[in-house]
């Protein structure tokens, strides 16, 4: 395509123009959340929880187990936001998490050399009342001290001298 100019356009402009045609909304920028999930929720979210579909602002995620599911639940906003950050548009709307195997790569063996887990709370919080409220920022904390903390050697992916 030739500019008014009479000069070749550059091969970005052109797809940009016929992107806008077939995308107006910009729906199949949601698509670059594949390349930087693991970037934005960290190596330990990434290995348990992945992106599967998108459909209708809807993100779906497929997660490895229950319990990370319902941790991911409490995280779900958070997420949200720092993904549509990420993408300069709030085009995710919500988060939908799915039970089901999850592709990650194998942990690799530590040395066992490692930092004992804190047990104190990292960030010391005012007295909170209600108790459904409180278990939930005691879960969070907990949460957020393992990711800090050293990864555990794992016994399986050790080999014995023979």
């Amino acid at each position: 395509m030739k500019r008014p100019s009479g000069h070749p356009s550059a091969v970005g402009d052109v797809l940009g123009r016929l992107l806008q045609r077939v995308d107006p909304e910009q729906q199949l920028r949601v698509y670059r959340v594949w390349t930087f999930w693991n970037d934005e929720v960290g190596d330990l979210i990434a290995r348990r929880a992945q992106p599967a579909r998108f459909r209708d602002g809807v993100l779906f995620v497929t997660v490895a187990s229950h319990s990370w599911m319902q941790e991911l639940h409490f995280m779900k906003d958070d997420i949200r936001d720092r993904l549509n950050a990420r993408l300069g548009a709030d085009l995710v709307h919500d988060i939908f998490f799915i039970s089901g195997s999850v592709e990650s790569e194998p942990e690799v063996a530590q040395p066992a050399a490692a930092a004992p887990i804190p047990t104190e709370p990292l960030i010391a919080l005012p007295p909170i009342a209600d108790l459904g409220l409180a278990e939930a920022f005691t879960r969070v904390m907990r949460a957020r001290s393992k990711r800090l903390a050293p990864p555990r050697v794992s016994r399986r992916h050790t080999k014995k001298p023979r």
